[in-house]
């Protein structure tokens, strides 16, 4: 009772309650970046390593607080413009695009939004390529965000390990773009919360060919360790807020790529600590564990929820949440007969209603065949 959801992850290690000691390694700021490679990816902490970057750090607001959601404004295939806007006002031609890192493609629309879009952006494109398995072109996708144009190359739209397309219909109902790791790829994206809740940054930067990401298992020293000096200067783009310094990451996470389409994160949950293989996804709000390992995931040891081999908590948990579910089920049923019984009364009083002003008509809800069922005669 009264319970309460946990923290995200992010905010419990940037929460100024807590000490930063030994027991407790804590950040200063509330940002990160992410990145990846064909072979490996980064997560950075704190901020972006500049040094990750070449050119200019595109910036933009995100759209909302609650995802990582910025406009896009076009979607070209080659020459093609695949986003075709029907709507004259320039505030109405666009899509939300979500940057998702549990994404591994490009997902974009198979309708016409409801008349936003005057065809099917997807099928559009599947016009233009034949069979995706084996595409006739090998044109380069060009994705405008908030004015800044992105490239997505076809070495990164097509998966020569799985021998297909990386493009992927939009799911009924989704009203936007999903932008997977086929930007990740060849782009650092920044992810800066300092300002929560009153904005989210988003920093969109184009990859160093020059560095290297971390692979797991492999030591490294803390950013916040290189010298100021040694840095080149930052970059940032016009498009920035009003006085805004971007965040420098101060450590550096190795991230587990499986086939160019999953990213997996080792890390320890409780006292004593226990292993666990998670999903690093910024199209998530939730930090979630399984109570069991997944057998193939990439782990370094057993992640059973409570210690231990999988056995005897693990079925105490199951039966506990067996048990709970059950009485979701019968609370939500007596929600469904309590709302039936209600809409019944409800109509049997608008009947007698109905009767009543048949013989005294009136147009008040409380006029006097109402007033007189309650004090009698009414003068």
């Amino acid at each position: 009772v009264g319970a309460t959801l946990p923290l995200p992850l992010l905010f419990a290690i940037t929460d100024p309650r807590v000490k930063n000691n030994a027991r407790n390694h804590m950040l200063k700021r509330r940002s990160f970046s992410f990145m990846s490679s064909d072979t490996s990816a980064e997560i950075q902490l704190g901020g972006y390593d500049p040094e990750a970057i070449e050119g200019r750090m595109f910036l933009t607001p995100s759209i909302t607080i609650n995802d990582y959601v910025v406009v896009a404004l076009s979607l070209k295939y080659g020459d093609t413009e695949l986003l075709e806007f029907t709507p004259k006002n320039p505030r109405l031609r666009y899509l939300p695009a979500i940057m998702d890192s549990g994404t591994s493609c490009l997902v974009i629309p198979d309708s016409t939004m409801s008349g936003l879009l005057r065809e099917s952006p997807y099928d559009k494109w599947k016009a233009l390529v034949g069979d995706t398995h084996h595409p006739k072109t090998k044109d380069t996708f060009h994705l405008n965000i908030a004015g800044a144009t992105f490239d997505i190359g076809y070495d990164d739209w097509y998966l020569t390990l799985s021998n297909q397309s990386c493009i992927q219909r939009a799911p009924e109902g989704f009203g936007g773009i999903l932008v997977g790791d086929v930007l990740f790829r060849r782009y650092l994206v920044l992810f800066d919360l300092r300002k929560y809740p009153e904005t989210v940054v988003i920093g969109i930067g184009k990859q160093s060919p020059t560095y290297k990401a971390l692979q797991p298992g492999q030591e490294h020293e803390a950013v916040r360790k290189l010298a100021a000096y040694k840095r080149r200067p930052l970059n940032i783009s016009d498009t920035a807020p009003p006085r805004y310094r971007p965040p420098m990451a101060t450590d550096r996470i190795p991230v587990w790529n499986q086939e160019e389409t999953q990213y997996f994160v080792n890390l320890t949950v409780g006292t004593p600590r226990q292993k666990f293989t998670v999903i690093f996804d910024t199209g998530s709000s939730v930090f979630g564990i399984f109570t069991k390992c997944i057998p193939d995931a990439p782990s370094y040891g057993s992640c059973v929820f409570g210690g231990g081999a999988a056995g005897g908590s693990g079925l105490l948990i199951e039966a506990a949440i067996m048990v709970l579910s059950i009485a979701v089920v019968f609370c939500i049923a007596g929600i469904v007969i309590n709302l039936w019984v209600r809409r019944r009364h409800d109509k049997q009083e608008q009947l007698a209603r109905a009767r009543a002003r048949g013989k005294n008509p009136s147009n008040s809800s409380y006029g006097p065949e109402r007033l007189a069922g309650y004090y009698g005669a009414v003068p």
